[in-house]
């Protein structure tokens, strides 16, 4: 039996919201607007004459008339903010994230150089500002070495590619390093707080994927892969020997991926006579930094050394903190220590 006709009231409160709910869950998961409204408006009014029976005729007008305007401010609200974010994120790449060329003196000369003035924080909070700065003519002179490297042994590839990044780019790092050694002598760094102040500014900088071949369009990569370029097509480099960016490749186009950074990191700290290692996973796909100070967290022992395992590639993780599906220590092989 059909349920008696009510005054209306409740009926139209339950028909905004789940007109409201409804269009907000089917945006939410990529449906196109107008299907999201016809959708969504038809199951609120079919729900709210399940429940509470249909109203009468006048309320019926009301109560759409009603949904329409509250699913129009709702869809204004969702906009706006939406926006909002779109231009705070468009801002902060343009004006923190870009590799500005430039000038600077230099003895009696004036050179070329990429420069970024970083402005981020470390994982505690703390605020720090650094122009990364390398020389033109440096950059031209290494973006390709490594396509004349030839490994010495299968053993330990990587670990004998890394040591020779190392050894060939941190001498043209001498802008970079002489940035991060400012901030120590005015801020009076400890040894943790500074390792910190580094690797919290490398994990400030994008991810983006590093591949030996071209880059594909998204549709053509595993889902881990595609999900990624599918919101940044830019945040892919390919054509770049062995997948993995030289730091000063990596601070010219601050584009790099989980061993791109693990190296810079590594250089920058071992100059500075850190014990840092490096380790490697097959398992995972992936590289991380291990650091031989006293820390608690995650770590790996080596040789009789306790190095504190980091995760490079995002924001917000500190020494010992890796994210849960990478936390397996037994998948983790070291690969280059600096002592």
């Amino acid at each position: 039996m059909e349920k008696a006709k009510n005054s209306g009231c409740l009926w139209m409160f339950l028909a905004v919201v789940c007109t409201c709910f409804g269009y907000g869950f089917l945006k939410i998961i990529g449906i196109s607007t107008l299907f999201s409204f016809i959708v969504s408006f038809g199951v609120s009014f079919f729900v709210s004459n399940l429940i509470v029976g249909k109203p009468k005729r006048n309320f019926r007008w009301i109560g759409m008339f009603v949904a329409i305007l509250f699913l129009a401010l709702f869809s204004f609200l969702i906009s706006a903010v939406t926006n909002g974010w779109e231009r705070t994120h468009t801002e902060s790449f343009n004006n923190s994230e870009a590799m500005a060329r430039g000038t600077m003196v230099e003895g009696s000369d004036t050179i070329q150089v990429y420069r970024s003035n970083r402005i981020w924080n470390d994982n505690y909070g703390k605020n720090y500002t650094a122009s990364l700065t390398i020389r033109e003519q440096d950059y031209l002179a290494l973006y390709k070495h490594l396509e004349g490297y030839r490994a010495r042994s299968n053993a330990n590839f990587w670990g004998d590619l890394y040591d020779y990044i190392d050894r060939t780019d941190t001498p043209k790092l001498d802008l970079v390093l002489n940035a991060f050694a400012e901030i120590q002598r005015e801020q009076q760094l400890d040894q943790m707080e500074f390792a910190e102040m580094v690797v919290s500014c490398i994990q400030d900088i994008p991810y983006a994927f590093v591949f030996e071949a071209a880059c594909m369009p998204a549709k053509n990569y595993e889902y881990s892969i595609r999900k990624v370029l599918e919101e940044c097509p830019a945040c892919c480099v390919g054509g770049v020997k062995f997948g993995v960016q030289n730091p000063l490749s990596f601070l010219q186009s601050l584009k790099g991926d989980c061993d791109s950074r693990t190296v810079l990191i590594y250089s920058i700290l071992k100059h500075f006579d850190y014990d840092v290692a490096i380790l490697n996973s097959d398992f995972y796909r992936h590289s991380i930094l291990g650091i031989n100070l006293p820390a608690s967290g995650t770590y790996k022992t080596h040789y009789g050394k306790r190095y504190v395992l980091w995760e490079t590639t995002a924001k917000y993780f500190k020494a010992g903190d890796l994210p849960a599906n990478f936390n397996d220590v037994t998948h983790w092989n070291v690969v280059l220590t600096s002592k």
